[in-house]
């Protein structure tokens, strides 16, 4: 069909949707294009789909490894009326939490922790921090539609490795999470004064149950109180034995004085006879009465002579009268019973003296003994009842911590409810398919190769700016066609 140069400059390949008949030529033009450039858009076809196939090919084979964790972002408390129970919903994710935990996932902090964990180690040339950065771009983080779930994903090139990764980079991230929003509060500061309470309270009982072993005492109050009962006992019973022992001494003396004042023999048989001494004192007074009568003879009465004459007869009647007329010529003596009765009783007052004085060094010092014992016994139940004391004390406060560490835990927990929490609800396993198949770039190289093709076969034909069809002559000129000369090769 002959053609026509003369095309304003305004004209294009495809007429105006809003004029009539539009579809059907922009189809004719597009279909005449290609079939009349069929080579150029065989050998582009070929070209692209080649190129794309052979990039294929020869590019790495990558697989995507998932996990999925669960993300409360806490729980609402939805209020009913009084007849019906109220009840708390979960609050859906929102992008600003989704951003913060996708955040989070993708740290430096965090990827350099899971390499550490798994061990790996950058390519020769290549840095952990661009071993790192890289990660970062492979990693994925996305919410799950229409659910509280989030998709941790990492494309690698081996299926095991990015599992393993993937896996490890999640527990890392629950951990770094829980650390993140963890309230390290009241709760931490009671669990570490309860660890020092504990070793504390250890330490204060082995103390106590050391010592009770070294003293071997059971119960400190009841030996005191036994003990107390045994030294009065044995007080009294030295009191007892020491006055018996001054019963004795007085005894012992009263028969002594007794002994002394009795005769140790008492006669039995008594011969008496005349008292020679009488007969010589009147014998005496006779010549003295003689002596005296012839001083008379020469001298007065009251001359001295005569009165010491008298007063020799005085002397000599006073002796008279004081002797006895019969005097005990022979005696006979026997032991005094009483006395040997006495006597008998001192030895034996003496013997008992002897044998309580032997028993009241031992009793003394039995009672002294005791005595030590007890202060031994109230120092050591002072010792007792301090290391008790002390032990008892770390105890209640140990008890004490614990309940204020439970109460912290419960309002801490209840405070968590409005506070992110992750839980891992599927872990990642090596995938069978990898991410990059061939098909899907097969079938994107045939579908641009048609489209390349077509599309050089329109750019070609657009930048000829000849009228090919009746429909353009009367749409651009509008003016009717009247003749259609045919080319001569196809007449």
């Amino acid at each position: 069909m002959a053609t026509i140069q003369t095309l304003p400059e305004a004209a294009t390949l495809l007429p105006a949707p809003s004029a009539p008949g539009a579809p059907a030529l922009a189809a004719r033009s597009f279909f005449y294009s290609v079939f009349k450039h069929r080579r150029l858009v065989i050998g582009v076809f070929l070209l692209v789909f080649l190129a794309s196939t052979i990039m294929t090919l020869l590019r790495p084979r990558t697989w995507r490894a998932t996990t999925k964790v669960l993300v409360k972002v806490g729980e609402a408390v939805q209020l009913a009326p009084a007849e019906a129970p109220s009840r708390s919903i979960n609050v859906p994710l929102n992008p600003d939490v989704i951003a913060g935990e996708a955040e989070i996932v993708k740290s430096r902090q965090v990827l350099e922790e899971a390499v550490a964990r798994l061990g790996i180690q950058p390519e020769a040339g290549t840095s952990l921090g661009e071993m790192v950065s890289g990660m970062q771009l492979a990693l994925t983080v996305a919410p799950a539609p229409g659910s509280n779930v989030l998709q941790i994903s990492y494309l690698g090139r081996h299926p095991d490795r990015a599992a393993r990764l993937v896996n490890t980079l999640t527990d890392v991230y629950v951990d770094h999470h829980n650390r993140a929003y963890a309230n390290e509060g009241i709760h931490s500061f009671y669990a570490d004064q309860l660890r020092i309470l504990e070793a504390e309270m250890k330490v204060a009982q082995h103390r106590l149950r050391a010592y009770l072993r070294r003293t071997k005492v059971v119960d400190a109050d009841q030996e005191i109180h036994i003990l107390n009962q045994d030294l009065q006992d044995a007080e009294k019973s030295l009191r007892g034995h020491r006055q018996k022992i001054r019963g004795g001494q007085r005894k012992l003396v009263e028969i002594t004085a007794q002994l002394a004042r009795t005769p140790a023999h008492v006669p039995y048989s008594e011969e008496y006879r005349a008292n020679p001494t009488i007969q010589t004192f009147k014998d005496r007074l006779a010549g003295l009465e003689i002596e005296r009568y012839q001083a008379l003879q020469r001298y007065l009465p009251d001359d001295r002579h005569i009165r010491d004459k008298d007063e020799e007869i005085a002397k000599v009647r006073a002796r008279l009268g004081e002797e006895k007329e019969r005097v005990l010529n022979v005696e006979t003596l026997q032991e005094s019973a009483i006395y040997r009765e006495l006597q008998r009783n001192r030895l034996t007052i003496e013997a008992a003296l002897a044998d309580l004085r032997e028993r009241e060094a031992p009793m003394a010092e039995h009672v002294s003994a005791l005595r030590k014992h007890v202060h031994e016994l109230r120092d050591q139940r002072f010792m007792i009842n301090n290391l008790k004391q002390v032990a008892d004390e770390k105890a209640y406060a140990f008890d004490l911590y614990w309940r204020k560490q439970e109460e912290a835990r419960i309002s801490e927990a209840m405070k968590t409810q409005s506070i992110v929490n992750v839980t891992v609800v599927e872990r990642a396993t090596p995938p069978l398919e990898p991410e990059n198949g061939l098909l899907l770039p097969l079938l994107l190289g045939l579908a641009s190769g048609l489209l390349v093709g077509a599309g050089m076969a329109i750019a070609v034909e657009y930048l000829n700016r000849r009228l090919r069809f009746e429909e353009e002559v009367e749409h651009y000129l509008e003016l009717p066609v009247l003749a259609v000369i045919p080319e001569l090769h196809t007449a």
